[in-house]
């Protein structure tokens, strides 16, 4: 982690002794946005004052802006600071004064320019992707929650290029407050940047991020590894060994496969899903009972490892209501056929887990109060009405542990054995807060209330899942819905597995075709390249059953190797970039042809 020689800086570049000369892009307009239209670029500043930076900890430069027409008290300061220890340089705006101003967001510093031939930008979209500086097609425009961190539109707070010469990490260290955008034209070039977001309205605190350098030969494994390395010195990781050691149902999970099976459907007239010409068609059910004799089938099948995921398991049906959810669907069965489906599964060795929901908060929901939701900064609650359930705001993140304990210890008292729960957005959707005064929560706090309500599930023996995964998340969650990759990426690349794939297991879905599978590849062959898990489609029957479950058992064998360890190195091995290479730490190897549709696999022991 430590770099062998260390960058100079000078007005309007970085020089490193690697050889290769970082500027900042000068066409770029460092500025503050305000809410409702309208900037402030930092070049209408009338009064900028330069100062040598020198600490105990490096030295830099400190830039101090004042004297802007119509913002005559705005005051701010911008610090670069090179770390005389690492070498890493830390860019870092301080709000001084910035009081009465309706921030809406600060872009600074500008983006660093890597436009040579060659070039990439490492992007932490979803999965992961590499994105060529000449790449052909535009991209950005349409990032996932608007670049916001923390969702599924960053897994990991960080960003990086690569260039012949050299390469750079930028790791974006308040991601909570923080959003980046990418622009790419057809044929490039490249501009990535961050967006400093207000907490509760307001730029309340100094903004910081880190510039980690690397000398030439290095690529998109080497930032992957250099960022492992910053988050375990910060302490953030907690590997699948620490969870099993707390929790036994994590080893349990390692080798199922995932079988997600529906419930009751119920889709409200309100909901942009309510299908108005064939109304029939809102109302589904699939009762418990249908599951159970369907997993006592799958056992005499020779499956022997199974995680089944149960939707639409409450009264109101999927995506209805919550967080008043419970009891058990009355038309399904019932207590008696929930805990029915749960002794079995108990029984056959099998785990069963359910989805619920802590955000999405309805009005129709037989406690709803407007009280609890959360509040934006202006005063007004988000509300919309895509999902089944009709009517929303979000609930306030704050109150969502309460919630979990008061539904869980009523599933726990009636008897339902579960093994694994399914958080649903947590981890895939932006993180919240909320000014209300009687709940306030900055979204720094919203990490730590969604945790909280992960350490509960695993405090009493449940495996604690989530929709998506993210950086944020990684002390407490065990496994995901899947953590695939964005549509229309450019080159998709596993970064999230090559830091974090011994903290989080991730399933896949099978075949071709599936969200998140790229084009012309299926599912299983990016279950192997990840050492991951794979669903069990509940609806297959004869030869095609036949043919998941031998996937499965490849996985099984797979998964039981390599589950707990590192991914330390993934390769292209083919100029089209359909024979592909991923290397674990205990010295599995998995190659796959993505256009033959075949793979290798080379234990260590073989």
């Amino acid at each position: 982690m430590r770099n062998e020689a260390f960058p100079v800086l000078l007005a309007d570049a970085f020089v490193t002794v690697y050889g290769r000369r970082w500027l900042f892009d000068s066409s770029y307009q460092p500025r503050i946005l305000l809410c409702g239209g309208g900037e402030v670029p930092f070049a209408c500043a009338r009064s900028v004052k330069r100062t040598p930076l020198k600490t105990g900890l490096g030295a830099g430069e400190s830039v101090r802006y004042a004297d802007f027409e119509g913002y005559p008290s705005l005051l701010f300061e911008t610090r670069i600071l090179i770390d005389s220890t690492t070498g890493f340089v830390d860019c870092t705006f301080v709000p001084l004064n910035m009081a009465g101003l309706k921030v809406k967001e600060v872009c600074w510093p500008a983006p660093l320019l890597a436009d040579e031939p060659g070039a990439y930008a490492v992007l932490n979209t979803m999965q992961g992707q590499l994105l060529p500086a000449d790449w052909p097609q535009p991209f950005g425009e349409k990032l996932p929650f608007d670049g916001q961190m923390g969702s599924e539109a960053a897994y990991m707070p960080w960003w990086g290029e690569i260039t012949p010469q050299g390469g750079y990490l930028c790791y974006v260290r308040q991601s909570w407050d923080s959003a980046y955008t990418v622009h790419h034209p057809a044929g490039g070039p490249t501009r990535i940047a961050v967006r400093h977001l207000p907490s509760l309205g307001e730029m309340r605190y100094a903004r910081t991020v880190t510039y980690c350098f690397l000398p030439a030969g290095s690529d998109y494994v080497s930032l992957c590894r250099l960022y492992r390395e910053i988050a375990d010195e910060e302490g953030r990781p907690r590997t699948l060994r620490e969870k099993a050691a707390q929790n036994p149902q994590v080893s349990k999970l390692i080798g199922c496969c995932v079988m997600h099976v529906p419930g009751k459907t119920h889709i409200t007239e309100g909901s942009a899903y309510y299908d108005r010409e064939n109304p029939e068609k809102n109302d589904q059910l699939v009762p418990f009972s249908h599951w159970t004799q369907r997993v006592k089938q799958l056992k005499k099948l020779g499956v022997e490892q199974l995680y089944l995921h149960l939707d639409g398991w409450g009264q109101p049906g999927y995506d209805n209501q919550h967080p008043d959810y419970l009891p058990p669907c009355k038309e399904a069965g019932g207590w008696e056929g929930m805990k029915e489906l749960s002794d079995t599964m108990q029984q056959l060795g099998y785990m069963f887990g359910i989805h619920d929901q802590y955000r999405d908060y309805y009005l129709d929901a037989t406690t709803y109060d407007p009280d609890n939701a959360a509040m934006s900064a202006d005063g007004s609650l988000f509300e919309f009405s895509r999902w089944a359930g009709g009517a929303q705001n979000y609930l306030c993140a704050s109150l969502a542990p309460a919630y979990v304990r008061r539904n869980f210890e009523q599933l726990f008292a009636h008897g339902i054995h579960l093994e694994g729960t399914y958080l649903d957005v947590f981890t895939c959707n932006e993180l919240d807060e909320c000014i209300n005064p009687h709940h306030p929560m900055t979204r720094r706090e919203c990490i730590d209330v969604r945790n909280q309500c992960f350490h509960y599930l695993s405090a009493h023996g449940v495996a604690p899942s989530s929709e998506e995964v993210n950086d944020w998340a990684v002390p407490a969650q065990v496994f995901c819905h899947w953590a695939p990759y964005m549509e229309g990426c450019a080159i998709p690349v596993p970064l999230y597995n090559l830091v974090y794939h011994d903290c989080v297991i991730i399933p896949w879905m099978m075949t071709a075709g599936c969200w998140g599978i790229p084009q012309g590849t299926t599912g299983f062959m990016h279950a192997l390249l990840n050492g991951g898990m794979g669903y069990m489609d509940e609806q297959l029957e004869g030869e095609a059953l036949q043919e998941n479950i031998r996937q499965w058992q490849v996985l099984r064998e797979l998964q039981q190797h390599v589950a707990m360890e590192k991914m330390v190195n993934h390769e292209m091995l083919s100029e089209d970039r359909t024979l592909q290479r991923t290397t674990f730490s205990d010295g599995t190897r998995v190659t796959v042809n993505f256009k033959e549709n075949t793979y290798q696999i080379d234990y260590p022991d073989a």
